[in-house]
């Protein structure tokens, strides 16, 4: 097959979710899915320009492949998930699959997170924090109860990812895919806000591990992408005899396998739904396979299971970063961000732009700190009248410096008194001038709610 390399630059942070959820705990992505740009080429107005829109997308003789990150000017690799090391020492690893006496190790851990390059550097992306609210049109102000927060790999990334065509695509539509992907884009969750400015070029290869058929009885498979298998009656599976034609038990060898397993619903854009739920065997596990024919050595190389034209079911034979025998240690990467050079601050304009994105995130921060206040505390607060607030708001905006004591002394008089608990609830909690000022604006709010 051919092969179309692009680099991708992130102009902005971009937000990856491993899942469609909106509430919880949601886990970020640590790669960009074939997926993405695959529908960044079948966009509409642009699916049927193809000579076999069905062939390009949907038969897998075109495959868009996951993007990875770049670091060091080298190529990675999800950690393999063979790796272990001895708990509380991470500094000396093993692959488990090469290990023939396990009595001299006291208790082994598997290393799962991050990645690694041919030459055995580690790195893992650092994701960026960012709390957010929506924004309420017609009040021209912050929608209430509406901050969100999201987790996003930093801008000037850069990651490589390559498209594969087989003989039978013409060069017209390798023309289009190539025209459909290359410049500014977007990606990943929430385009519409400061997320998901990519810039993508064509690139050259970066220098990558190539699978290794030696005559050994036993290979090691190393699932460099995700991998959805399919049993005879097309179901979702997680049974690896399902990997080859032909593959039985005896072929695997399972004690010295290591994989993770997850499943999600991908979205379909085009379509406005959801579709089927898929079972995916995790990229950087590894599979132990033994008398294996040249045929399914052969169907290896060409990729296993379904999905392959959004790049699933790619792997590497024997890469050599899972021959390793002994013990060996993983090298810290440089960081995969450009470098930048760093800049001196001195023109006005520039040092009042800075400071008011400052001050933008300080009350955005403020804000969400007050509404958790409020939502734990609103039965408390409930019979506070107005005009008490307004008192309250009107001593912070003094400038004297101990308005503390003020709004404990106002607070505790007898014709206002609160309880020990609103007193001490307010003044102890309350970490500003700013908070408390903030609070006796948006009480009122929630009390006419009511």
């Amino acid at each position: 097959m051919s092969e179309l390399v692009f680099d991708v630059e992130f102009l902005s942070d971009i937000v990856l979710p491993a899942t469609s959820n909106t509430e919880g705990k949601i886990e970020q992505l640590d790669f960009i899915p074939g997926s993405n740009f695959l529908g960044m080429v079948a966009r509409e107005r642009e699916y049927e320009k193809f000579s076999d829109s069905f062939a390009i997308f949907h038969s897998g003789a075109v495959r868009f492949g996951d993007a990875r990150v770049i670091v060091d000017g080298e190529a990675t690799y999800k950690m393999p998930l063979s790796f272990f090391h001895e708990k509380l020492n991470k500094s000396q690893m093993v692959n488990h699959h090469l290990i023939e006496d396990f009595t001299k190790f006291k208790q082994l851990k598997q290393k799962r997170k991050g990645y690694i390059t041919s030459g055995l550097k580690e790195f893992s992306i650092e994701y960026s924090y960012a709390q957010k609210s929506a924004y309420d049109k017609d009040k021209r102000r912050s929608k209430d109860s509406s901050m969100y927060g999201y987790n996003a790999i930093p801008l000037g990334t850069r990651w490589q990812f390559s498209v594969k065509c087989d003989s039978t695509v013409k060069h017209e539509d390798i023309e289009r895919i190539k025209k459909n992907l290359l410049g500014t884009k977007r990606l990943g969750k929430s385009k519409s806000s400061q997320y998901g400015l990519v810039e993508i070029s064509e690139a050259t290869k970066l220098k990558s591990v190539e699978s290794s058929f030696n005559k050994k009885e036993t290979i090691v498979v190393y699932a460099k992408s995700r991998i959805a298998l399919v049993d005879k009656e097309g179901t979702a599976t997680y049974d690896l005899r399902y990997l080859l034609d032909g593959l039985k038990d005896e072929n695997i060898i399972y004690e010295k396998s290591q994989i993770k397993t997850t499943s999600f619903t991908p979205y379909n854009g085009a379509m406005k739904t959801k579709t089927y739920e898929r079972l995916v065997i995790n990229s950087g596990s590894v599979i132990v396979l033994k008398n294996l024919s040249s045929e399914q050595l052969q169907a290896l190389e060409e990729g296993v299971g379904v999905y392959l034209a959004e790049g699933f079911g790619e792997l590497i034979v024997n890469p050599v970063f899972l021959e390793k025998e002994g013990e060996f240690k993983l090298e810290e990467a440089c960081k995969a961000r450009e470098d930048e050079e760093k800049i001196t601050v001195t023109d006005p304009m520039v040092k009042f732009l800075e400071n008011r994105e400052k001050r933008k995130r300080e009350t955005l921060d403020l804000s969400s700190e007050v509404s958790k206040f409020i939502s734990a505390n609103k039965k408390l607060y409930g019979k506070i009248s107005n005009s008490q607030w307004g008192t309250i708001r009107s001593i912070c905006s003094s400038p004297k410096k101990e308005f503390r004591a003020e709004i404990r002394e106002y607070i505790s008089d007898g014709k206002v008194t609160w309880t020990t608990e609103q007193i001490e609830s307010l003044l102890e909690e309350a970490k500003s001038r700013e908070f408390i000022k903030l609070l006796s604006m948006q009480m009122p709010k929630v009390n006419e709610e009511k």
